[in-house]
C-alpha cells in the first residue's frame, strides 16, 4: 500500500488534506481509501468527503474523470472537485507513464 496526502494551503478551499491510500493492480493505480481533512479556521460542506471517497474509493486513478470533476463549482475557489481532479492528475504524473498536467 502507498500513502500520498495532498496539502492545500491558503484560504482558496475548505478541505485542507486529501490523504490517499494507493494500491498497484493489475489496470493500474487503485484507490483503496481517502480521507479528506477540513481545515480548522473554515470548515466546509460536511457531505462532500464521504460521497467523494464512495465515489472514488476501489477505482482506478486513471478511470476516474478528472475533467468533469474540474468544472465542479462551489463559493469557495477550488471546490471539492476541482481538488480532487489536481490530486489524481499529480498521481498520474508521479506513476511511471502516467499522464495529465500539473495545475497546482
Amino acid at each position: 500500500m502507498i500513502t500520498r496526502t495532498f496539502t492545500f494551503e491558503g484560504d482558496d478551499t475548505c478541505k485542507q488534506d486529501w490523504i490517499f491510500t494507493l494500491e498497484e493492480g493489475p489496470d493500474g493505480l487503485v484507490v483503496r481509501d481517502l480521507e479528506i481533512t477540513d481545515r480548522e479556521e473554515r470548515r466546509g460542506c460536511t457531505g462532500h468527503p464521504p460521497t467523494i471517497v464512495a465515489l472514488v474509493r476501489g477505482r482506478t486513478v486513471d478511470s476516474i474523470d478528472v475533467d468533469a470533476l474540474s468544472g465542479a463549482v462551489c463559493g469557495r475557489d477550488v471546490a471539492c472537485g476541482q481538488a480532487l481532479a489536481i490530486c489524481l492528475r499529480r498521481l498520474a504524473e508521479e506513476k511511471p507513464g502516467g499522464q495529465g498536467g500539473g495545475e497546482r
